[in-house]
């Protein structure tokens, strides 16, 4: 154990409700949680890569690059900061990769607010840190694989290597309905900050299900399952954690949120700034029927993709 916080599940449940009709996925709205030191977990593991396999999260070594990055930008991020990313994500994948997309990058921070709509085409979007506990994005939510992808074509930020300058519906509809390839979607999350994060850090919970079942089909099992933490993240590394895996059996859709910490006296209190980015990685692996998260017959919620947009929307405000 590394510390107790206030975790709240309210706006989980809720939207679990609203899109399921399960009532009560997590036992509790609000409950206090006991947070494991997710370091010491990796120092269990050989390696980031098998962190990230085994837990569904890890914290990878990433020195700041020498050309001073301006998250504001999108094209200050896209060249100075994505090629890192890409060189993590080969560091953490030896699959072979046949396409890779960074979308809805965010800059967070306690004294940031939404911004509007007009100012994100050239500027990064901002945000208040979220500490309601939550999950990017529900893929199998989704009709079609063509609407997520419709969402990433409208956020995404160009990289050079393994994207063509088409649209993703364009490059991997055919892969994935077809080809029935295995494709993710990972967040990697970076404290930009001058210090260490030690206000409102940033806690995942590495879910654990009891049989061949995950999200939406099963809630996780409270007793394998455990929030954790990367305490006192530095600007020089980044957070990567599963928001999606096609493939049932890795452990992917890791709820978070912020969380609450009690410091030391001693400790000076610094503002939270931080700045996260989704990956889209198609892999060049068929999935099998078995462990096919992304078949015609996966649950579907009630709700049509209309109304999940304005449910979510009305969440978020």
């Amino acid at each position: 154990m590394y510390t107790q916080a206030r975790v709240d599940y309210s706006a989980a449940n809720e939207y679990i409700q609203a899109h399921y009709n399960i009532s009560q996925y997590f036992h509790h709205n609000d409950c206090i949680e006991t947070i494991y030191d997710g370091r010491r977990l990796q120092e269990s593991c050989h390696n980031e890569r098998e962190m990230l396999k085994e837990n569904g999260l890890a914290i990878v070594a990433s020195p700041m690059p020498k050309t001073h990055i301006i998250w504001s930008e999108r094209d200050s991020v896209q060249q100075c900061y994505l090629p890192e990313l890409e060189r993590i994500i080969n560091k953490l994948f030896p699959e072979k990769i046949i396409h890779l997309s960074f979308w809805n990058p965010m800059m967070r921070g306690e004294s940031l607010e939404i911004s509007r709509q007009r100012d994100q085409l050239l500027h990064t979007p901002t945000a208040n840190i979220a500490s309601l506990v939550h999950i990017d994005t529900d893929v199998g939510a989704y009709d079609s694989i063509e609407e997520i992808l419709a969402i990433i074509d409208n956020n995404r930020v160009q990289n050079d290597s393994l994207a063509s300058s088409s649209s993703v519906i364009e490059d991997v509809t055919d892969d994935i309905v077809s080809g029935r390839k295995r494709f993710a979607i990972l967040n990697f999350w970076r404290n930009t900050g001058e210090t260490p994060v030690t206000q409102a850090p940033l806690s995942i919970y590495s879910s654990r299900y009891d049989g061949d079942v995950a999200f939406p089909d099963a809630a996780p099992n409270v007793e394998d399952s455990k929030w954790y933490m990367f305490p006192n993240a530095t600007r020089d590394e980044v957070i990567v954690f599963y928001q999606y895996d096609r493939e049932r059996d890795q452990p992917s859709d890791l709820w978070h949120c912020a969380i609450e910490v009690e410091e030391k006296e001693s400790d000076s209190v610094h503002r939270r700034k931080s700045f996260d980015i989704r990956a889209l990685i198609v892999f060049d692996d068929e999935v099998s029927d078995n462990n096919d998260r992304f078949s015609p017959e996966r649950t579907r919620p009630v709700l049509s993709f209309e109304e999940s947009c304005c449910f979510c929307d009305k969440q978020a405000a």
